[in-house]
């Protein structure tokens, strides 16, 4: 590797950690300041379960971050037969939008699973695939159209008995052709992320790809759909509910 490649990456690494703890840093002292005027009373009591909700929605922001980060440094490539367990999709989705509820009303932004009741299932780490879709709803939330809906349907295909997933929003800025072929690019934003949310890690999107396609030997995808975009998560061993 020649030493222009090496200050490359070295570059690369210490703008990802800057993002990263810019990423983390906000959301925290934003619960600080919450803490604070609850605390002093500025926050009085017809406010301060709202208020109490949203600084919880911080935190689980905050989670979700070092977990991303946590699984580029030491996540294993495979899984094990061990690792695999039953996972009931729309159960999966629902625990996984329920963190991002209070942040996408305040947008303006709603998650509406249309089928709960079908116990649709596959096999499949659980907590892996909660952060799939954990990244994917953190993106449509601060990526949406203000007063739109972020669509989940959830199915298996009959022919292939693959798990299907799939994730439709509108988008607060169109992206470009050039950009959408990258968003699963380690370290990728977009120029319309960048105008949306001026920081951002690029880790989020790249995680699912390694945990869908490289881990659960399955697939996932974008592509446009109207004025939006379509997220497709094809997992394999699904079951009719």
């Amino acid at each position: 590797m020649t030493e222009d490649r090496l200050n490359e990456g070295t570059d690369f690494d210490l703008t990802l950690l800057s993002n990263f703890v810019h990423q983390v840093t906000n959301p925290l002292n934003g619960v600080i300041g919450t803490l604070d005027n609850l605390i002093d009373g500025t926050i009085g009591p017809e406010r301060r379960m709202q208020r109490t909700q949203a600084a919880r929605a911080q935190l689980e922001n905050c989670v979700n971050l070092l977990k991303n980060l946590a699984f580029l440094v030491t996540s294993p490539q495979t899984l094990d037969a061990d690792d695999l367990k039953t996972v009931v999709l729309p159960q999966v989705i629902i625990e996984a939008a329920m963190y991002f509820q209070e942040e996408a009303g305040n947008r303006g932004v709603k998650i509406n699973l249309k089928d709960r009741g079908t116990q649709n299932r596959c096999s499949a780490h659980p907590d892996l695939i909660r952060q799939v879709l954990m990244n994917i709803f953190d993106n449509c939330t601060k990526y949406s159209k203000s007063e739109s809906e972020v669509v989940v349907n959830q199915w298996i295909q009959k022919r292939t008995d693959t798990a299907m997933i799939s994730i439709r929003s509108a988008l607060a800025d169109p992206i470009s052709d050039a950009d959408l072929r990258q968003v699963f690019d380690l370290g990728f934003r977009g120029d319309n992320a960048r105008k949306i949310v001026a920081s951002g890690t690029g880790l989020g999107l790249f995680i699912c790809k390694q945990i869908i396609a490289e881990m659960h030997a399955g697939k996932i995808e974008i592509e446009r759909d109207g004025d939006g975009l379509r997220f497709l998560i094809r997992l394999p061993k699904g079951v009719s509910g």
